[in-house]
């Protein structure tokens, strides 16, 4: 072999070593721990259990006597990650046209405002909108009050339904830079002949949205969805410091009940339940983006 083939398969053993040490180490030892009964308080004594870990997760109840711990987690996650994820794309969607418009006047001073939500580390943007939400001195409540569109100060954080919508919210704002900066370089990318011959037809603005915008779009809008949901399902830090899954368990997510189970919850969890919860969410990630994958094929073929 010559040296110009050998070259690129040394320079990818670097790749290599750092996946297996950061990624495919860890995965195994979660897998592992998830078939041992075992616990922080005491992390070297752990008892082989076999699949009694897995079973637990739909066995276990706690706060719902209908649906399992991990079901109620499960199911608060896929409602929590669908708004949410919706939301960006519509939102995304909707500012990425605006932005891409002729008629928008200093839309390049747009673009840079919209990154900075995006470069803020999420933990600190978090504890931003937690100041900002507050109940008593927040800024939004103090706002609304002088416009006297409320009465009286709302704890967005204390009631199910308003931290529920508020987590959402967060993550949306967290999140929309990237979606709308990738859907907004999809729509530059699309040749503009195809609008001028559309015109020439005599087509409207909203079939040229329907037949030449969006089918143009679709692969990008799949392919920031799944990355958006990835990204979201295994969101912790947004509604760990706003919320800690409260109030009532209405934003704990699979995340947030993942660590009350591997850290708070040792009396009836631990390491082992703890490593069973993640597994089963690695696989239902995976399952879904494999599904994202198989649309986003027929969609680029088509």
């Amino acid at each position: 072999m010559t040296k110009k083939k050998t070259v690129p398969y040394v320079l990818i053993i670097p790749l290599l070593i750092a996946f297996g040490i950061f990624m495919f180490y860890p995965l195994y030892k979660v897998i592992e721990n998830s078939f041992y009964e075992s616990s922080f308080l005491n992390p070297f004594k752990r008892q082989f259990v076999g699949f009694e870990n897995y079973k637990w997760l739909f066995n276990f109840k706690l706060f719902n006597p209908k649906w399992s711990y991990f079901m109620s987690a499960f199911g608060r996650s896929l409602l929590w990650v669908g708004l949410s994820v919706t939301l960006k794309i519509i939102i995304g969607l909707g500012g990425s046209l605006l932005l891409n418009s002729k008629h928008l006047s200093g839309s390049k001073i747009y673009r840079i405002l919209i990154v900075v939500p995006w470069a803020i580390p999420w933990a600190m943007g978090a504890m931003m909108w937690a100041w900002t939400l507050n109940g008593q001195f927040g800024i939004v409540n103090s706002f609304l009050l002088k416009l006297h569109i409320i009465k009286s100060p709302i704890s967005f954080f204390s009631t199910p339904l308003t931290a529920f919508i508020s987590t959402i919210l967060v993550d949306v704002w967290a999140g929309l830079p990237f979606v709308l900066i990738m859907l907004l370089s999809g729509l530059q990318n699309i040749p503009e002949v195809l609008y001028e011959a559309a015109t020439i037809d005599g087509a409207g603005d909203f079939t040229k949205f329907t037949k030449i915008t969006l089918p143009t779009l679709k692969p990008v809008i799949l392919t920031v969805s799944l990355l958006s949901l990835v990204w979201t399902f295994n969101s912790f830090d947004i509604i760990w410091i706003l919320t800690r899954g409260g109030p009532l368990n209405s934003t704990e997510t699979l995340p947030i009940a993942i660590y009350n189970v591997s850290f708070l919850m040792t009396r009836f969890g631990g390491i082992g339940k703890a490593s069973a919860m993640t597994i089963a969410q690695v696989l239902l990630v995976t399952i879904v983006s494999i599904f994202y994958i198989k649309i986003l094929g027929k969609g680029a073929e088509g």
